[in-house]
């Protein structure tokens, strides 16, 4: 699949769904759905997931719920998302880390539904006390993602207010990431996971961008050599940075050990007896650094507190 891959690299999409067309192989259909989507057709995108989410399921259960509930936000198809969820749930337990993501999806619908119906204009003082007084976490996010397309940089002194609150860490990461998208030169100050920071929105790099970040990646699905594996250690990976932003979690792109650790914790998720012995030989990494890492991961994961609503 490393040629389909660099077709979508070079945005050759047509000839992605040349190839893939009729495609029985998950990896192929998941390719095919990204093509889809990035032509304009969510909607094929949609049919293609649903007529093939058996198989695609059983192949990478993670990725199948995050393509079937985007494209399903995406289309506003809210009633039809707690039916696949419903779906979902009556399928054979697969892994730890699969019961979470469906235990947090009725929310997550719930709030995607809310955000869509954000149609009005809400006038200055509504979107000031919904996101300063509302104690519904996800009410508050769908109101952060009514302020990210209307006039953002107006929002400034409101978005400080909740990076410095006692609000879910990912409320008060999102609205910082709101502030570094207009290059908010002022800086704010605000206590996260113990630790005290004073930083300049402006100053500060998004998550989930950038070539340490994407070549980080890149090696842990080469590493991990199990589509599931990987799949599963790229959501931690993602968990971990939102939780722990604003500090570094990927240095360098070739950092065995952190994806050693995350391969580790995948495993641990997915109840796999295959332990990660072959790459404390293979890379020669020191076993009790990856297992400190894992742990310490492990442990903020944790210890995040779950969204209100």
């Amino acid at each position: 699949m490393d040629s389909l891959k660099s077709l979508m690299d070079k945005k050759d999409f047509d000839l992605v769904l040349s190839l893939t067309k009729g495609a029985r192989d998950p990896e192929a259909i998941f390719y095919r759905a990204t093509a889809l989507i990035s032509k304009n057709k969510p909607q094929e995108a949609m049919n293609l997931i649903r007529e093939n989410r058996t198989a695609l399921y059983e192949a990478n259960p993670l990725l199948t719920l995050k393509a079937d509930f985007e494209l399903r936000f995406l289309l506003r198809q809210f009633d039809e998302a707690y039916k696949d969820l419903e779906y979902y749930s009556n399928q054979p337990y697969v892994s730890q880390a699969v019961e979470e993501q469906l235990r947090a999806y009725p929310s997550i619908i719930r709030s995607s539904e809310r955000a869509a119906s954000f149609t009005k204009n809400y006038d200055a003082e509504e979107v000031e006390r919904i996101l300063l007084t509302s104690h519904d976490d996800y009410e508050v996010l769908s109101m952060l993602n009514y302020v990210q397309i209307h006039d953002l940089g107006s929002y400034s002194k409101i978005l400080r207010k909740i990076i410095a609150s006692n609000r879910h860490p990912y409320v008060r990461t999102y609205a910082l990431l709101l502030l570094i998208a207009v290059k908010d030169p002022e800086k704010v100050e605000f206590q996260k996971n113990g630790r005290f920071f004073q930083v300049v929105p402006a100053e500060l790099d998004p998550p989930y961008v950038g070539d340490v970040y994407n070549g980080f990646c890149n090696n842990l699905i080469l590493m991990a050599k199990d589509p599931s594996v990987s799949g599963t250690a790229h959501e931690l990976l993602n968990d971990y940075i939102m939780d722990v932003y604003p500090e570094k979690v990927i240095v360098d792109k070739d950092d065995k050990i952190l994806a050693a650790a995350l391969i580790k914790l995948a495993r641990e998720y997915l109840r796999s007896p295959i332990g990660i012995e072959s790459y404390i030989e293979t890379y020669h990494l020191k076993e009790k650094a990856v297992e400190a890492l894992a742990k310490t991961i492990k442990g903020v994961l944790d210890e995040t507190p779950t969204l209100l609503f």
